[in-house]
């Protein structure tokens, strides 16, 4: 790529740690299976999130389309926007993870009351993994700046691409818009609203899938089926690199440590940190 930011961003190493929050069913299930559940973009609480960088660049077009004085630079330009129609569809799922050990809004939202937990993975191993399956661990961009930058930068390199179609003679295959909607795959999901930042996010960002693959699958919501998939979590020796588990807000702290301690036991899984929230929260 002719932009730095849009290999930078990708290539970021992410903390040592990263905090998955979920409810005991999530933990009991990301343990036992070793795997985690990656949600459509589509369907993530926030239906609005993967809307925010289409619209991100649906105004840079625009902005582009009303100074470009080349027919051709305006043309192409236009069949890009045309591109953008349908591409929130695609098959792309995401799994969020902070840098935060402990945070009110994450218990509030995903510890259902007084039962969350927030599993510590080590962030290396999560990058190796993913990685290796050929998806992306990257952080989420909050500033305005940044989400300008990238965009900017995603246009013009996509632009840049369909000029060149002819080169040497020889016409390159580029669809029509160009690689514009396979690169939104890539970075429309990192890039959320400022109100968002301090949970300092993390996301897993699979390539588009196909519903038909063995780990593809849906399960029940509140109105409508909810298209996930199951993501490995495993190392290449079949293990999962877990640092600590933070107990969220409870009316039993003792007790739940108790219960969580012996069950990490049972999984091998002896080294693991236990602590609980420092968070003064009740819901009970």
């Amino acid at each position: 790529m002719r932009h730095s930011v849009l290999t930078e961003i990708l290539t970021r190493q992410p903390p040592d740690v990263l905090y998955h929050y979920t409810t005991q069913a999530g933990l009991l299930g990301i343990i036992r299976k070793k795997e985690i559940w990656a949600t459509h973009t589509q369907y993530l609480n926030d239906r609005r999130e993967y809307l925010h960088a289409i619209e991100l660049v649906q105004q840079e077009i625009k902005l582009r389309i009303e100074k470009a004085e080349d027919e051709i630079i305006k043309t192409t330009l236009e069949e890009m926007r045309e591109a953008l129609y349908g591409i929130e569809n695609t098959n792309v799922c995401v799994c969020s993870f902070s840098e935060v050990k402990d945070s009110l809004s994450q218990w509030r939202a995903y510890g259902e009351g007084m039962s969350g937990f927030a599993i510590g993975f080590s962030g290396g191993s999560l990058a190796e993994v993913f990685t290796q399956q050929q998806f992306y661990l990257v952080p989420c961009l909050y500033s305005q700046i940044e989400q300008v930058s990238l965009v900017r930068a995603l246009v013009d390199e996509v632009l840049q691409e369909n000029l060149e179609r002819d080169i040497g003679g020889k016409e390159l295959f580029v669809p029509p818009g160009g690689n514009l909607w396979t690169y939104l795959d890539r970075y429309g999901p990192i890039l959320k609203d400022a109100t968002f930042s301090e949970e300092k996010e993390w996301r897993i960002i699979t390539k588009p899938l196909m519903c038909t693959f063995d780990r593809f699958d849906y399960r029940q919501g509140k109105s409508m089926l909810i298209p996930y998939y199951r993501l490995p979590l495993a190392d290449s020796q079949g293990r999962l690199q877990i640092e600590d588990v933070v107990i969220g807000p409870t009316p039993h702290v003792e007790q739940s440590k108790h219960s969580l301690v012996s069950f990490l036991m049972s999984q091998g899984l002896l080294q693991v940190s236990v602590s609980d929230s420092a968070v003064p929260y009740r819901s009970w």
